[in-house]
């Protein structure tokens, strides 16, 4: 067994558009499974998404994941962090 750190944030870190268009990937679909935000899997949750990490490894951001999401899921690898919570709860 590995266990690997978790980071929390707020949405509200995110800028709007890129927000919008995560959250549009939801609608409709079965949230218990994973779906791919330009190759980042996420995960909804009832107030935000959680994204995984894996992407900053070994690939180029891709042109449409804004600088501010990438950096923090780069952040938060190598802290050691394989998902990110992304929470409407928490403080910004």
């Amino acid at each position: 067994m590995r266990i690997t750190g978790l980071a929390n944030i707020s949405t509200g870190t995110l800028p709007g558009a890129e927000l919008a268009a995560i959250d549009r990937l939801f609608d409709g679909s079965d949230a218990r499974h994973p779906l791919n935000y330009h190759g980042i899997p996420v995960v909804a949750h009832p107030y935000g998404f959680i994204a995984h990490t894996c992407m900053v490894l070994d690939d180029s951001k891709p042109t449409e994941v804004s600088e501010r999401l990438w950096a923090i899921l780069s952040d938060a690898e190598h802290a050691g962090c394989d998902w990110v919570l992304f929470d409407r709860d928490e403080p910004e």
